[in-house]
């Protein structure tokens, strides 16, 4: 299938571990609290900013995704009750949908997460976070009136607090309504990057064992990082394909929920790679996300050559999720 593809990105893939080694050894960080939310009527998950990034989740701007406006700490005396969460979502006949999804349990816990202080580096601390980090598209607390407001996402430095993902994740759906977009299968692709960088290169022995000796993450299974990188609760994801002599475009494919799950599982577990000398002529470049939107993790997979994943280092890909790469 062929792809609409835009401007050129260097894709650059870190372990998000890594870094969050770096800045954790890094004291001069300071505590604040972000603006407080403006309440309105009702939670709104066909709101422009939440629509645009549900319908294209790849091109979302972590830039400005962290404080859309209105958003902010929640107010004092705004007591919540329940929660919405705005997906990415289809229909049976395989149409986009923008889904409502209306989340009790203990909105106690909820609450008290997003009322943590952010911190953030102090002005004279330089850092270089080379991550995305993206909190859910739209996320709404409820109180018993029916008024809603969008909380902002505490912030730690280089990345996001995980406490309110760890309390959202203890709720349980009690309504679901799905709004059709017209016009776009669940199926579409979107708009791929024009270019990429070349995330690999030939290894030695000597290579494989160094990197095995300074990463003691590189041989466990990916659990290290929830939000970043979901596994099991990921979404349709996006793989773009390109040539790497020249790096072009090729093609563009949305994989199927259970395939983005069998995917990012088999990722997460595979065995380290072993050294390689050969040259990978096609590369599928990957951001694994949500439905939410949430996540943010970019991965690249040879998809000839050696077939490793870029992904808390290189991992070896069996054949069958090649196969299913290039469908």
């Amino acid at each position: 299938m062929s792809g609409r593809f835009t401007a050129g990105v260097l894709i650059v893939v870190v372990s998000v571990v890594a870094v969050a080694l770096v800045w954790a050894g890094v004291r001069d960080y300071e505590s604040f609290t972000p603006p407080v939310a403006t309440a309105v009527d009702r939670a709104d998950c066909l709101a422009p900013d939440i629509a645009a990034a549900l319908v294209a989740p790849e091109a979302r701007d972590s830039s400005i995704a962290l404080r859309p406006e209105g958003s902010g700490y929640p107010p004092p005396d705004f007591s919540p009750v329940a929660v919405v969460r705005c997906d990415r979502g289809e229909t049976s006949d395989g149409g986009l949908t923008i889904d409502s999804i209306r989340l009790e349990g203990d909105i106690h816990a909820v609450d008290d997460a997003f009322r943590e202080q952010s911190r953030r580096f102090t002005a004279n601390v330089q850092a270089s976070c080379a991550y995305r980090q993206l909190s859910p598209a739209g996320l709404w607390l409820l109180d018993d009136a029916g008024a809603a407001i969008r909380p902002t996402w505490p912030t730690e430095p280089c990345g996001l607090q995980e406490q309110p993902y760890a309390a959202l994740s203890q709720l349980h759906e009690v309504s679901h309504e799905q709004h059709l977009v017209d016009g776009i299968s669940s199926d579409d692709a979107g708009i791929c990057p024009d270019s990429i960088g070349l995330p690999f290169e030939t290894t030695t022995e000597t290579d494989v064992d160094r990197m095995a000796e300074h990463d003691d993450t590189y041989i466990r299974p990916l659990t290290e990082t929830p939000l970043t990188t979901p596994i099991s609760d990921v979404g349709r994801l996006r793989v773009c394909r390109y040539s790497t002599e020249p790096p072009l475009p090729e093609s563009r494919i949305r994989l199927s929920r259970q395939q983005s799950t069998d995917l990012m599982e088999v990722a997460s577990t595979a065995p380290p790679a072993g050294p390689c000398d050969l040259i990978a002529h096609h590369i599928a470049s990957i951001d694994v996300l949500r439905p939410d939107g949430s996540g943010g993790t970019r991965i690249a997979v040879e998809l000839d050559g050696c077939q490793r994943v870029n992904l808390l280092g290189q991992r070896q890909l069996p054949p069958a999720v090649i196969a299913l790469l290039l469908q």
